[in-house]
């Protein structure tokens, strides 16, 4: 019997089809590779950013009225305010207490949908009571329905003048201004004044405690006759 070979042009065909394929899966793989590689260097690019947002942030609530801004790439993620569980502070002595709610914002940016990150620390405040030596804002990594960079002020710095027998309580509430935009975007952010509200104390020994979310932290003092409590009042807004 004969045996028929293959058309050459039929050969040609399924080679070529083959090697189509070859080159779309192997397109498909680099291209994936790329955006990856892309949104990864975006997320560290915005990591940084985030720290020295921070740190503008802390510059401005120094002076009433200032403003600063700084630049997020939202090519893959975005930029956002969420509001924040409020901070509660209880100041207490042997015959009065008193509770100052405060309401506020986190600042959060969400990394592309490829990005993989571990959660950590950036700052890290170390509780809800800080002294001079510890930073108010808490920078973090948190992964959950993707990864996340997150700034929060949720905690207070207190100092006492044992001379003047006076304590300040101070913190940083962050307001939401306007929000807009896209790419490339402007975070603004601009201290919108102080607050202070003094307590008079009858007794010298006194207790704070500092409530967000329902984790606790308090501290015992003496020799305390008047509490300030100092709240200042960023707003953040994206342009």
């Amino acid at each position: 019997m004969e045996k028929r070979g293959v058309s050459p042009v039929i050969s040609t065909v399924i080679i070529t089809a083959i090697l189509l394929i070859i080159l779309i899966i192997a397109s498909l793989l680099a291209t994936s590779l790329l955006e990856i590689q892309m949104q990864n260097s975006e997320f560290e690019q915005a990591k940084t950013t985030m720290l020295l947002l921070d740190k503008i942030i802390m510059d401005v609530s120094l002076r009433p009225g200032a403003a600063s801004s700084v630049q997020f790439n939202q090519r893959s993620g975005g930029i956002g305010m969420y509001e924040s569980e409020p901070i509660n502070i209880k100041i207490e002595d042997a015959s009065k207490s008193e509770i100052i709610p405060i309401n506020s914002y986190v600042i959060k940016y969400r990394g592309g949908s490829m990005v993989s990150a571990a959660e950590a620390n950036l700052t890290n405040p170390g509780g809800l009571i800080v002294d001079m030596s510890k930073p108010l804002g808490h920078v973090r990594i948190e992964s959950g329905n993707g990864a996340w960079i997150i700034l929060d002020y949720n905690r207070v710095r207190i100092t006492v003048n044992k001379e003047l027998r006076t304590m300040d309580i101070y913190l940083i509430r962050l307001e939401r201004g306007t929000f807009g935009g896209s790419g490339t975007v402007n975070v603004r952010v601009q201290n919108k004044g102080i607050n202070v509200k003094s307590i008079t104390l009858s007794e010298s020994s006194l207790t704070v405690r500092v409530e967000v979310g329902g984790i606790s932290e308090e501290q015992f003092y003496s020799g305390i006759s008047v509490v300030r409590v100092i709240e200042v009042t960023i707003m953040v807004s994206v342009t």
